[in-house]
Formats: C-alpha cells, structure tokens, sequence
C-alpha cells in the first residue's frame, strides 16, 4: 500500500471554525480511531494528492503539536454536490496488528480470447471492498481476463486469496464475455444452413 504524506494543524470545532478553514482553502478533517480522537485541518491540495492517485490509500499524518507521525486511511469523503469540492475527510488510523477494511481499485489486465472470437467483454466493477492486515493491503486488485472464453465469467467467489477477504457478496460478477448481436447472428445463419444441407441429403 502506497502512502501520501499529509501536514496538518489542530482546530477547533464549531461551524464558524469549519466555515473559516474552508475559507481559508484549507480543508477540516478529523483523525480517529483507538484512544484517538483529532479534529485537524490541512492544505486542500494535500488532499488533491490522496484523490489525484487511484493507487494511494494511506496516508502519513503529522500534526502540528505531535512528535510522531500517524499511520492513517482514507474512511469518508463529503463533497460539496454543486462544485464537487471536498467538504471534509475521516481518517482511521492504522492498527499494524489488526486488519481494516477499505475500498481497492480493480485492474483488469489481458484481452480476452472471447473477444477475438467476437464476444462483448463486460464489467461494470471498479472497486472491491476487502478486509485485511495492514501489511497484507495491495494498491490495487489485478485481474487477469485474458482466459475469458465466450460464455466466461469471473465472480467473486473465483478472486479469494489468503492475504485478504473481498467482502462483496461472492456471487458478484466481476467480469464475462457474452455473444455479440453479430456473433448470434452469425450461429443462427450457420445452423440455418447446416440444416439446409441435411435437408438437401
């Protein structure tokens, strides 16, 4: 898991404090999780660079007044719904020795040897959500579709590892190739004509 890193400064809460940070071109933010509870503010780029890179997950949190840096992730994020700015971000710090849950990136790598043969390739799934210790957390989930025959298909049940669990239902479909319109077409003359020929015999 790659990890961005983040300064911010203590604040205070209260809505005039958010309103003036936002103001500010800074963002509120708040730090929470074991015995730790940190409203803070930062830089509205710094949070750019988390959105800017798919890949990136973590972040090194240092706050101003704490000596040590704090190992966090990304939990939620409030936009604004007209101009799609970011309102405020929840951050939960990392506990090396028990697992977390957050939403990975999926990677589909290969051609599918259906498609070559005239299948429609289709997937709709983006991100997974999985459960894992954070030594174990990959940048993304990789996927390779290149075996995906006409009539394939790749569910969840088909992607579990030992390093982590994908919590989606596991009947989630992932990936398949179907016949194209052009391709059902194509079988349909065929038959048509071998029955034809039997016909004619």
């Amino acid at each position: 898991m790659k990890y961005v890193n983040i300064y911010g400064k203590k604040r205070n809460v209260g809505k005039k404090n958010v309103r003036f940070i936002r103001i500010s071109e800074n963002i509120p933010c708040i730090l929470y999780g074991k015995d730790i509870n940190i409203p803070f503010y930062t830089a509205s780029e710094n949070l750019k660079k988390v959105m800017r890179y798919g890949d990136i997950h973590g972040v090194n949190i240092k706050i101003e007044g704490y000596d040590k840096n704090i190992k966090a992730v990304q939990k939620e994020i409030q936009f604004d719904p007209v101009s799609d700015e970011i309102l405020h971000v929840d951050f939960y710090k990392i506990e090396e020795s028990k697992p977390i849950k957050l939403s990975l990136p999926v990677k589909f790598v290969g051609r599918p040897i259906g498609v070559t043969k005239g299948g429609e390739y289709y997937s709709l799934i983006r991100k997974l959500k999985i459960k894992a210790f954070p030594s174990d957390i990959p940048e993304f989930i990789k996927i390779d579709i290149s075996s995906l025959d006409i009539g394939d298909r790749i569910i969840v049940k088909d992607l579990q590892n030992v390093k982590y669990s994908i919590l989606d239902p596991v009947q989630t479909l992932i990936a398949r190739v179907k016949n194209s319109r052009i391709t059902i077409k194509e079988e349909d003359n065929k038959n048509k004509e071998d029955k034809k020929q039997q016909k004619n015999k």
